[in-house]
């Protein structure tokens, strides 16, 4: 099972969705109903943020081991997906190689309650919890709100919210 969403950036409009195999099999629509943590597709709108906070593409930040000590809670240490680190890197880069600690250490910069506003105002999620896990993609979005906020980069920022439906007309 999987979903797809394609839609037009400039209208909104929904081109193509699919929400699972058979609709026969099973009637949840992955693309609509499926809440799930974007994970690494969720960067984009840090980066965002920081850009937006005045941060340049070509900013450097340390990729380098990253470490919180929450108390009972232990110590959380993000990694990269590789296990490796690459010293200062630019922020476009950091985000082209999806690079976690960078990505950690701009949340932290820029702040997640600036992140969490941006997510919101581009309608991919309803709330963000002010925690930088969630600037690796530990929040709940669907499918098709995805969409809609990658649709906002292509439309130079303007909210984008996917429609299904043109009009509803009676006789």
């Amino acid at each position: 099972q999987g979903a797809l969403v394609a839609l037009d950036p400039a209208t909104g409009r929904v081109l193509a969705l699919s929400g699972g195999w058979s609709f026969e099999t099973s009637q949840f629509n992955r693309a609509t109903q499926a809440m799930r943590q974007p994970g690494s597709s969720f960067k984009p709108y840090v980066y965002l943020a920081a850009m937006q906070a005045g941060i340049s593409p070509s900013q450097r930040f340390l990729d380098a081991p990253f470490v919180i000590d929450q108390g009972a809670a232990g110590k959380w240490r993000p990694g990269n997906y590789n296990q490796s680190f690459s010293g200062p890197v630019p922020l476009r880069v950091a985000l082209e190689k999806s690079l976690n600690l960078v990505t950690v250490r701009v949340a932290d910069k820029v702040g997640m309650e600036r992140i969490a506003q941006l997510a919101i105002g581009l309608g991919v999620v309803d709330d963000v919890p002010r925690v930088l896990p969630a600037a690796l993609g530990a929040v709940e979005t669907t499918v098709l709100r995805q969409a809609g906020g990658y649709g906002s980069f292509v439309a130079g920022g303007r909210r984008v919210t996917p429609s299904l439906i043109d009009s509803v007309q009676d006789r």
